[in-house]
């Protein structure tokens, strides 16, 4: 009789655990609002730290809880907020956000740092800057422009030009 009661409360406490954990793989596309896929986009469930990024053609999937948010985010848009219900399939449509973006500045590494937030000095060179003075190639138009940059021609049949920061 022992032994029946224990195996009657192991499998309740199976089914209940069962009955919390609802996770479920939810998917779906991430479009920009003229229907061009957007690749790249950061999906995080709301307070956590899981999450995804879509894949070349705006695709993605996620394992989440009924009940959760998913945040939707990626430069240049504005990040947007999707509650999941029972659904499987929750595709995203991202709005341009001008008004987001601002100057950055990718130093060591790949880090990028807003400019206002670095303690050195920056420079950077406008287009209309490179184009003034007309040179053979793009390169040997930032000659002289930038600290801190040697360019140096060769001028021999098939020179190349080096570039040193």
């Amino acid at each position: 009789m022992n032994t029946k009661i224990n195996l009657s409360v192991i499998l309740m406490l199976i089914f209940c655990t069962l009955g919390f954990a609802q996770e479920k793989t939810v998917s779906g596309k991430i479009t920009e609002d003229s229907g061009i896929p957007l690749p790249g986009v950061n999906i995080l469930v709301k307070g956590t730290s899981s999450g995804a990024q879509s894949d070349f053609d705006g695709n993605y999937s996620l394992q989440v809880e009924a009940g959760q948010t998913l945040i939707f985010s990626y430069l240049g848009f504005k990040t947007e907020e999707k509650l999941v219900g029972n659904e499987t399939t929750v595709n995203m449509t991202m709005y341009q956000d001008a008004t987001s973006l601002d100057e950055i500045v990718v130093t060591a590494l790949g880090i990028s740092r807003s400019k206002k937030s670095l303690g050195y000095a920056t420079q950077k060179i406008e287009s209309e800057d490179i184009s003034k003075a007309k040179g053979v190639n793009f390169v040997n138009s930032l000659s002289g422009k930038l600290a801190g940059v040697t360019v140096s021609r060769n001028n021999n049949f098939g020179g190349s030009t080096n570039v040193i920061i």
